[in-house]
Formats: C-alpha cells, sequence, structure tokens
C-alpha cells in the first residue's frame, strides 16, 4: 500500500533519521509551512472565541499625570490629576450575543480550513510518494533493459565476428545503448526534483537527505470499500458557514437603530484649572450614572447596507448547493477512476506476462540464427513500453486512491 511507504530524512547536525510511516506522516505534517500558518490562524480564532461573556465584565481604566500650567491666574502652577473609571454593557439589543456567534462562525472556519490544508499537504505528499516509487521503477526496468542490451551486443559481436552478420547489427544495440543512458540521467534529475518536494512538503531543508523505500503494489480489492463519500463535506459544511456568518452580519446590521444602556462611574481627581474649587480635596470627584443611546437617523447608511448583506446571504444559498452539486460529481469520478484504474492494472500485467515470454522466445531464436537484430531490438522495446506501461497504471491507480481518500476524509464527523 501507498501509506506503507518508509521514508528517511538525514539530519546535517546529528545524521538521525526519521521514518516516515502511514502512523506518523499526520504528525510529521504539521511542519509544513502552510499548515503551521493554518494552525497560527486558528489558535488566533479561538482565543476571539466567548465575547458575549466578555461584553459583560466592566471595563476598568487607571490614569494619572501632571500638569504645569502657563497661562492665566494658573500661571507655573504644576497639579496631578487621574483616578479609576469604570464602565458596564448592561444592554446592547441583542449585537453583543450576535458579535459573539460571528467569532465563533469564525473560529469553526479556521477550524475548516486547518483540517483542509493539512488534508491536501497530504494527499500531495502521497502522491509525490508514488511518484517516487513510480520514477524507481521506471529506473529499474532501464537499467533491467540496459543490461540485456549489453548481452544482446555482446551476441551480435559474436555473430559479426563468426560471419553470421553484418557490422550494421550492432548498431542498433549501440544507438539503444545510448538512450537508456540518457534516459537514466534524465530519471535521476526527476528523481532528486521528487526528493525535494518530499522534503519542503515535510517542511524540511530541500537539500536534506532523504531515502525511500517504497513500491506501487497492485492494490488490495477492499481497499475501496473502506472509503466514505456520500456524507456532508466539510467544504459544503465551510460554505455553509460563510452563508451564516453573512446573515449574522446581517442581523447585526439591521440593528443600527437598537438602543444601548451603559451604566458607569469614576472616582478621579481634577485640576484646578478644570475644577475652581480650594482647597484641593474640593476637587475629587467620585459619580455613578447611566447612559441610555438610541440612534435615530443615520442617513440611512445602516439600512443599505443590511439590505446589501441580505443579498449576500441569497447568493451563499446558492453557492452552498453548487457545492454539493460540485463535490457530488467529483466524489462520483473518483470512484469511477479509481475502479477504472484497478481494472487496467490486470490487463497491463498481463501484457507484461506477454512480453516476457515473447522477448524470452525472441532472444532463443536469435541465438539460433532464426532471428535478426531488428527482431531482437524490438522485443526489448516492447517488453520496456509493456513494464513501463503497468508502472504507469499502478501509479494512475495510487493517485486515484489519494483523490478518493482525500474527499473521504472529509466526511469525518459531518
Amino acid at each position: 500500500m501507498i501509506y506503507l511507504a518508509l521514508c528517511s530524512f538525514v539530519i546535517n547536525m546529528s545524521f538521525a533519521a526519521t521514518a516516515l510511516t502511514d502512523t506518523n506522516l499526520n504528525d510529521l505534517i504539521d511542519k509544513n509551512p502552510d499548515v503551521q500558518s493554518l494552525l497560527k490562524r486558528l489558535k488566533s480564532s479561538e482565543s476571539l472565541k466567548g465575547s458575549l461573556t466578555r461584553s459583560f465584565l466592566p471595563k476598568v481604566s487607571l490614569s494619572y499625570g501632571r500638569e504645569k500650567f502657563s497661562t492665566g491666574p494658573y500661571h507655573s502652577l504644576n497639579q496631578s490629576h487621574g483616578g479609576i473609571e469604570a464602565e458596564i454593557n448592561i444592554f446592547n439589543s441583542g449585537k453583543d450575543k450576535i458579535e459573539s456567534s460571528i467569532r465563533d462562525n469564525q473560529a469553526e472556519i479556521a477550524k475548516i480550513d486547518a483540517t483542509l490544508i493539512r488534508s491536501q499537504v497530504l494527499a500531495e505528499l502521497k502522491k509525490a510518494m508514488s511518484h517516487y516509487a513510480y520514477l524507481m521503477e521506471i529506473k529499474t526496468i532501464t537499467s533491467s533493459g540496459m543490461l540485456q542490451n549489453e548481452e544482446n551486443l555482446k551476441s551480435a559481436k559474436k555473430r559479426i565476428n563468426a560471419g553470421l552478420a553484418s557490422e550494421t547489427d550492432s548498431l542498433d544495440f549501440k544507438q539503444l545503448e545510448i538512450q537508456f543512458k540518457q534516459e537514466i540521467s534524465t530519471l535521476d534529475y526527476e528523481l532528486g526534483v521528487t526528493q525535494r518536494l518530499i522534503s519542503t512538503l515535510l517542511g524540511n531543508d530541500p537539500n536534506d537527505g532523504l531515502v525511500t523505500k517504497f513500491s506501487n503494489e497492485h492494490p488490495d480489492h477492499s481497499d475501496e470499500s473502506k472509503l466514505n463519500l456520500r456524507g456532508k463535506s466539510l467544504m459544503v459544511k465551510k460554505v455553509e458557514l460563510h452563508k451564516e456568518a453573512t446573515y449574522l452580519e446581517y442581523k447585526k446590521d439591521k440593528r443600527w437603530w437598537a438602543p444601548k444602556l451603559d451604566i458607569y462611574g469614576y472616582a478621579l481627581r481634577f485640576t484646578q484649572k478644570e475644577r475652581e474649587y480650594t482647597p484641593s480635596d474640593e476637587r475629587n470627584d467620585v459619580t455613578f450614572g447611566f447612559k441610555f443611546s438610541l440612534p435615530i437617523f443615520d442617513g440611512g447608511e445602516g439600512y443599505i447596507g443590511a439590505q446589501a448583506i441580505k443579498a449576500l446571504v441569497e447568493a451563499k444559498r446558492s453557492e452552498v448547493r453548487s457545492q454539493e452539486l460540485s463535490l457530488q460529481r467529483q466524489s462520483l469520478d473518483a470512484l469511477k477512476k479509481l475502479e477504472l484504474a484497478h481494472a487496467l492494472i490486470h490487463g497491463a500485467e498481463e501484457n507484461v506476462q506477454i512480453m516476457n515470454a515473447y522477448r524470452k522466445g525472441v532472444l532463443s531464436e536469435y541465438s539460433k540464427g532464426v532471428k535478426n537484430s531488428p527482431d531482437v531490438l524490438q522485443a526489448s522495446q516492447r517488453w520496456i513500453e509493456a513494464n513501463i506501461r503497468s508502472a504507469e497504471v499502478k501509479k494512475n491507480y495510487q493517485f486515484a486512491k489519494v483523490e478518493a481518500e482525500y474527499l473521504s476524509s472529509l466526511q469525518a464527523g459531518y
């Protein structure tokens, strides 16, 4: 299975290796910068929750200062001022509760975003590992073809020395040898690119050493039965939360006219410039009071703003439905693609078996002088093509499985 991969990462300072398996993969991807960014945003959103309770707590402030006057009868007078002030929200027409709901909503969206980005990084990592295994398999096939080509070249030279063939018989094999070397160089480059991609997806330096032991095996039919693609996706839930957030903003803006009641109190010491009282104790003021405010008219801005947001709520409803239909289509496509990829694997494996027998027969006939070098060359190329096709369909299956598992992972909890 693709998720039973083993990767070893060489750390420059300690040279310690970290094994990458299906059991610790979720822990290791938390080092990915994109995942870390979303986790920090989630922490930020979570810290803002509970604003309703905090809105009814008193707001208290202390102040202290000194003033030196330079005009009027207070010239050169230096006096201190300050004190303590407190204000408590008693009633705000439910807008505090709406604001608390908005913050809770934003925290839920941030939580879903963190889950989505982790799932996306995990899917990309699994695809990269599968592609790396595919490239390694192609390199093995190419190396095997090169070894066989060397044997074919030796056989051709023997036939030439025996006068059974001309010098041109060896040219086909020499040309193929050059082609093999070029392909292996290209594969080594692509393997390096994929290695660096895996390192960066894990949040590591791309120059860190990486050893991957993994192969795209023929899948088990039971793997597909574990997929869950019938629930409500987190992506749909996210759109629904955005719709709900827009509706909450509408409710809040619709109450632009609603009254507000606060009580307040303070104990302050004023300067003589502000309170022309003597002695100084007469400038100490302790006050308790309340303030009731009721907006009457704001030029229509509150009403127009509320109507504009109301239209956005209707747009979000359509967006939810569009996302549901899109994900239903993607889920069906993923399952059908998985079924097709699995079916193609069987055909590709049968084709490899046929090409193994075909190449073996041609080589046997070549050694007996029945076949010539173009026949051997054609058999070798068809054998390589069949094996490469087999490796490709196995990789395609793993890619389709990753896509289906990604969609399935988003069903959890909903």
